[in-house]
């Protein structure tokens, strides 16, 4: 009698092969953990540029229906405003212009609205640009900006008009015919482009941000 013995060749894995198995699913699982948290950071990068867009827009309705609009509540302007500020790059204000000077003043009830960006993966306010004819890129001032640039910035609107008024203060209160883009974003990294034309209109892209090394 014959007796068929089957032998089992099966072989499993060498220590070697384990390291580098688990080596490679820890390498993919961090390239993915990074592209994840980069994807998060620009949908709220975009998130907060069409929020400020928002807030821009009602402004501008506000301002055409004399709204009441201040803190204290007690006061009708026609005038309503945002306000940005290089010094504080996390915040925008939206504020009832009440003496009707052009500008935002602490302390007088004139705060409606004050936006902080929180989250660190949001950005910040990186620069604020006069448009000029060449359409140059606005930069912040540490990564080459120049005379274009603003430290502060009054978007006013005033009825019966829809247009934009801009007046910076470098000094003097002073007024700006053109348009203008305030970059949001990470210096250096992403970027968003708010730009405010003369006309009211508000448009939010990357066309005047630095380019991304």
């Amino acid at each position: 009698m014959k007796t068929n013995i089957i032998k089992n060749n099966q072989k499993g894995f060498t220590l070697a092969e384990l390291i580098i198995v688990v080596a490679i699913i820890a390498i993919i699982s961090v390239i993915s953990m990074f592209n994840s948290a980069k994807l998060n950071s620009s949908i709220l990068l975009s998130n907060t540029a069409y929020e400020i867009g928002l807030i821009i827009r009602d402004a501008q309705i506000s301002g055409l229906g004399v709204k009441v609009i201040s803190s204290s509540g007690n006061a009708t302007t026609s005038n309503q405003g945002i306000f940005f500020d290089i010094s504080t790059p996390e915040k925008i204000i939206f504020f009832a212009d009440l003496n009707k000077n052009d500008k935002y003043d602490v302390g007088i009830g004139e705060e409606w609205q004050v936006y902080n960006i929180e989250n660190k993966r949001a950005g910040k306010i990186l620069s604020i640009c006069k448009i000029g004819p060449n359409n140059t890129i606005c930069k912040p001032i540490s990564n080459g900006g120049d005379i274009t640039n603003l430290q502060n910035l009054n978007v006013i609107f005033k009825r019966p008009n829809p247009e934009s008024y801009f007046y910076y203060n470098d000094g003097n209160n002073k007024e700006y015919s053109g348009s203008v883009v305030i970059n949001i974003g990470f210096d250096p990294g992403d970027c968003r482009s708010i730009l405010i034309y003369k006309t009211g209109a508000v448009q939010i892209d990357r066309s005047f941000c630095p380019a991304i090394i």
